[in-house]
């Protein structure tokens, strides 16, 4: 009997220990499954702020991102959002204590981190051909920047003025003697071709470069609010060159101190690739319902209007191209023994010596020729980048009619896109927070209520969710 009490005590004890034990994995699985479903239902709901990125931008810019303001109702609707996600998939088990965003990552912080990383992403998968590659190909790894032995030829003749007999154009002026006795048209006594410049310049070369019937517009764009809206330098002066060549200095510095692009533009960023697929600029038109209709104008010159944007793209492309042009004529012997038979009667009319007037008449005629070419561009038509008796336009003693001759097109020429490709490379320190801009002001313009400076790629929230008297707590973060 003794022997059965001490088993029975013995069994009631094991079995005990066993239900307690039982009873103990069964809260520590229902604890364990509380905040698995705590946590899934948590992560659904931060799935469901990623889910809420802004289509429009993500359609027509490829890049992901959502606003933090939620069109004006703020954080806190983030916030409720998720609050309400959580309450519905959780049960009537669970009671949501707290939801609280704790950081965020906007797309404009750490310079458009996050921005230049959508960018580089998509045009990795999204573009075939490399358009800065095609360019250095074109130009044969060259940018226009004016010769070594031109910059010391225009230091020297401003240095010793000499006269028309100097042994620098002997040489170039006795090649050219069998063009000066042909049957050209010979210019009229004292012709000036910088009275022409200064016509043309006086009244903006824009009016002569756009296509007819083009129509720019001047309307006024509210920057206000914008991402680059502090950068922006809309109230300074138009960049233009000096077309009336009255100065042998500006001209000299407006002919030499173009400095080289070719090296920025092969470091370049895709940034320069991406905004040529995605903005609008004068001769490629990708989307209709936009701010400004010159949008590639606006990212490289960051102007109010559209006018101001393209009036300076075209000064820029013809200082682009007037170096170019410059070293053509210099070195042409039949172009320079034009250029002489205008300097030499001119320069006793206007005491200027003939070596200073030579440069200065070279550069009114390549002033021209490069206004010629940004309305061939315009146009859409493909140029060669360096120039040659073929492909030469422009005629120096009617310089304004054959400013309207035909180009002749290269296959593996640039176009007006190239160029700009070329100026954004110049421009790439600005060049991100002016897409934003476009991309603030044309999603607002098709019905969109966001602002840039509230948008984010990535968001932390803390949560404090209550079953059977436990809190879970817990920290997510969701981003693209």
């Amino acid at each position: 009997m003794n022997n059965r009490g001490k088993i029975t005590v013995f069994l009631c004890l094991t079995v005990s220990v066993i239900l307690m034990l039982f009873i103990t994995v069964l809260k520590i699985i229902n604890i364990y499954s509380a905040k698995e479903k705590a946590a899934m239902c948590a992560r659904v709901a931060m799935s469901n702020v990623r889910a809420g990125y802004n289509r429009y931008v993500f359609d027509n810019y490829h890049i992901l991102l959502f606003d933090l303001n939620c069109g004006g109702k703020g954080e806190g609707a983030i916030e409720e959002q998720i609050k309400e996600d959580l309450m519905t998939n959780l049960g009537d088990d669970f009671s949501v204590q707290k939801v609280a965003i704790t950081d965020y990552t906007k797309i404009t912080d750490n310079q458009c981190k996050a921005f230049v990383e959508q960018i580089d992403e998509y045009i990795i998968y999204a573009v075939a051909d490399n358009a800065v590659e095609k360019i250095l190909d074109s130009t044969g790894d060259e940018d226009g920047e004016l010769p070594d032995d031109l910059k010391q030829q225009l230091e020297n003749d401003g240095s010793n003025q000499l006269t028309g007999n100097d042994e620098i154009y002997e040489s170039i002026i006795r090649d050219g003697e069998s063009d000066m006795n042909s049957d050209r048209e010979k210019p009229e006594k004292n012709f000036d071709p910088r009275d022409y410049t200064t016509k043309v310049g006086n009244f903006g070369i824009l009016y002569y470069v756009m296509p007819e019937g083009s129509v720019v517009s001047d309307e006024l764009q509210n920057l206000d609010g914008t991402p680059s809206y502090a950068f922006n330098d809309n109230f300074g002066n138009i960049f233009d060159v000096n077309y009336k060549f009255d100065s042998y200095k500006d001209y000299k510095n407006d002919v030499s101190s173009h400095g080289s692009w070719k090296d920025k533009l092969k470091n370049a960023g895709y940034s320069v690739i991406y905004a040529g697929k995605v903005f609008n600029c004068a001769t490629n038109i990708v989307n209709e319902n936009t701010a400004f209709r010159y949008e590639m104008e606006y990212l490289i010159c960051g102007r109010a209007t559209d006018y101001d944007n393209m009036r300076e793209i075209v000064n820029k492309l013809t200082a682009m191209r007037l170096p170019v042009n410059y070293t053509y004529l210099m070195k042409s012997s039949e172009k320079m023994s034009q250029i002489h038979a205008v300097a030499m009667p001119l320069s006793l009319v206007t005491f200027v010596p003939e070596p200073i007037l030579k440069h200065l008449i070279a550069g009114c005629w390549a002033y021209v020729e490069s206004i010629c070419e940004v309305r061939c561009l315009l146009e859409g038509k493909r140029l060669a980048f360096k120039k040659n008796r073929d492909n030469w336009i422009t005629d120096l003693y009617n310089l304004d009619d054959s400013r309207y001759e035909e180009c002749n097109e290269s296959e593996n020429g640039l176009d007006y896109m190239d160029y700009l490709t070329i100026l954004l490379a110049l421009e790439e320190k600005k060049l991100y927070l002016r897409m934003l801009d476009l991309i603030q002001l044309n999603a607002n313009k098709n019905g969109e209520n966001i602002r840039i400076e509230d948008c984010a790629v990535e968001l932390s929230v803390d949560m404090l969710i209550e079953t059977d008297g436990r809190g879970i707590g817990m920290n997510l973060t969701t981003g693209y």
